[in-house]
């Protein structure tokens, strides 16, 4: 779930690096050269992923610059995939073999003759399909840095780190609850090394 509506998972970020002063100006055109772009229906194109606004998912042009609101940056990060459902694709790669086999008299096929195969009905198949599509709020704070994600799966938040840095040429490094104990207790001058010294507790007893 995302910020707007219903529960809230989220991943936080911290950004390594500094904002350059511009980037009121420079941000702008980043933002739109790394927008979201449609699946070419012609390739075997599997994913596209690019940044969209977080009100409205179709816009990728962003026209009003709206993603600058009091001290934040508001986007949503899309992701439209197309995918072959691996069954499917067994059953149409066999029928396509057999009927190439009796096509050319053949008993069995070399092997590099059917990966041909299954290479030609993956994409024959991944043009008919409906890509999924789906999109992950993101907040970042241009005065702290903090940067949040509106969802926990760790190959979406592996994504959206590799998309942010193409776009901003900084990179976001994720917090886990131990990285923010670290800075929580460093920022009031504790001693940060009597945190390697925890060790889970058991609350079965054993």
């Amino acid at each position: 779930m995302g910020f707007l509506r219903g529960g809230l998972s989220f991943s936080r970020f911290s950004l390594e690096g500094q904002i350059p002063p511009n980037y009121k100006e420079e941000f702008p055109g980043r933002i739109r050269r790394f927008g979201f772009r449609e699946l070419d229906e012609n390739s075997d194109q599997e994913r596209s992923l690019g940044w969209v606004d977080m009100m409205d998912s179709l816009d990728a042009e962003f026209a009003g610059e709206g993603f600058f609101k009091e001290g934040y940056l508001v986007l949503a990060l899309r992701v439209d995939t197309r995918v072959v459902p691996a069954r499917i694709l067994r059953q149409h790669v066999l029928k396509a073999q057999r009927e190439v086999a009796k096509k050319e008299g053949l008993a069995f096929l070399p092997k590099e003759r059917k990966k041909e195969i299954q290479e030609q009905v993956r994409w024959k198949l991944l043009r008919r399909s409906i890509p999924n599509s789906s999109t992950y709020e993101v907040v970042w704070n241009l005065q702290t840095g903090s940067v949040l994600l509106g969802t926990n799966q760790p190959a979406i938040c592996d994504l959206f780190a590799e998309h942010f840095h193409k776009t901003f040429l900084l990179r976001v490094i994720p917090l886990y609850p131990y990285e923010l104990m670290l800075r929580h207790l460093g920022q009031r001058g504790f001693d940060t090394s009597r945190l390697s010294g925890i060790r889970p507790w058991g609350l079965t007893g054993e």
